[in-house]
C-alpha cells in the first residue's frame, strides 16, 4: 500500500490508474515505480506540510558516494511532537522500501545517535549527509552536532572503546595460547570494531559504517600515515582473515602509542599484568 503522500487516481471508467500527490498534482502511472520520482514527491509533500520541520537525506545518496541505479533513498523526516502519530501514518515506509522514510518528533531527532542511547550505533548516519528541508533553522544545527563527537565526551568514549579492544585482543591471545584457534580467531575479529571506534573517537570523529571506512580514510585522513587506508586496511583484513597474533601485536603497539599521546595511557596500564604479552 502506498503512503498517503501518494494517492492512486483514475480519470474515468476504463482508464489506467495513475498516481497523484495528495494535493492533487498528477504524475504518470509508472512514476510510482520510479524511486527518484517518489523521493521528489515526498520532498514536495513535506515542504507543503506545516507539521514537517525538516528532512534529512542519509545513506549513499545523502553522501553522494557508492550510488547505484537501484540505491534507495534513506530519509529522516522531523515533525512536530504533537503531529508524530499522524505523520507516521502519512509518511513512514517499511525498511527496504525504495524510498525509506523514518519519522521522528523533534525531541526524538535531537536524541538520535546520542552517546549512551539505544541507537548510538546510528550516529554516522548524520555524518556527511544532506539537510534537504530545514524550516526553522535548527535541523542543520542538530545534524552538524551529531556529525562529530563532543569534545567533553570523546575521550571518555574512546577510553571505553579502547578497553573493549584490549579485552578482545587479550582474549584472542589467551585462547591462542590455549590451543583454541577458532575462538582466538573470533576474538581477533571482534577486536576490530572497538579499535576503529577508539581510533576515530580520539580524533573527535564518529566511526564510519564499514561500507564507508575506506572512503572516509581517503577523503578525510586522520593525519598519521599509520591510519591511512593503504596502511591500515590490509592489517585489519589480515586480522579478520587469519587472527594472526603477530599482526594483532603490531597493531596493539601502535594503538598503545596513540592512546598515550591522547592521555589514555591509564587504560593500557590497567592491563599492566598482560601488557608485555599484548605487545608481542
Amino acid at each position: 500500500m502506498a503512503p498517503t503522500w501518494l494517492v492512486q487516481v483514475r480519470s474515468g471508467p476504463g482508464t489506467s490508474a495513475g498516481w497523484s500527490l495528495s494535493g492533487g498534482t498528477s504524475v504518470p502511472p509508472f512514476a510510482f515505480l520510479m524511486s527518484e520520482t517518489r523521493y521528489e514527491q515526498l520532498v514536495d509533500a513535506a515542504r507543503a506540510d506545516e507539521r514537517v520541520l525538516g528532512l534529512v537525506l542519509t545513506g549513499s545518496r545523502g553522501r553522494g558516494v557508492f550510488v547505484r541505479e537501484d540505491s534507495d533513498w534513506d530519509v529522516r523526516l522531523v515533525v512536530s511532537g504533537d503531529a508524530l502519530s499522524g505523520c507516521e501514518e502519512r509518511y513512514e515506509t517499511p525498511h527496504g522500501s525504495p524510498v525509506e522514510v523514518a519519522v521522528y518528533s523533534l525531541e526524538q531527532f535531537v536524541q538520535a545517535g546520542e552517546i549512551g542511547s539505544a541507537n548510538e550505533w546510528d550516529r554516522y548516519s548524520y555524518v556527511h549527509t544532506q539537510v534537504v528541508l530545514d524550516k526553522d533553522g535548527t535541523i542543520a544545527e542538530h545534524v552538524a552536532r551529531k556529525s562529530v563527537l563532543p569534545a567533553d565526551e570523546a575521550l571518555d568514549f574512546a577510553a571505553r572503546a579502547l578497553d573493549g579492544y584490549i579485552n578482545a585482543y587479550h582474549r584472542s591471545a589467551k585462547n591462542a595460547g590455549a590451543g583454541l584457534s577458532v575462538e582466538a580467531h573470533l576474538d581477533a575479529a571482534e577486536s576490530v570494531g572497538p579499535f576503529l571506534t577508539t581510533l576515530f573517537a580520539v580524533h573527535q570523529r564518529v566511526r564510519p559504517f564499514n561500507k564507508y571506512l575506506r572512503w572516509e580514510l581517503e577523503s578525510f585522513p586522520l593525519g598519521d600515515e599509520l591510519w591511512s587506508a593503504g596502511a591500515l586496511l590490509p592489517r585489519l583484513e589480515a586480522i579478520v582473515a587469519t587472527g594472526a597474533l603477530a599482526t594483532q601485536a603490531s597493531l596493539f603497539r601502535d594503538v598503545e602509542a596513540l592512546a598515550r599521546r591522547h592521555g589514555l595511557g591509564y587504560v593500557v596500564d590497567s592491563w599492566r599484568r598482560d601488557v608485555a604479552l599484548l605487545r608481542g
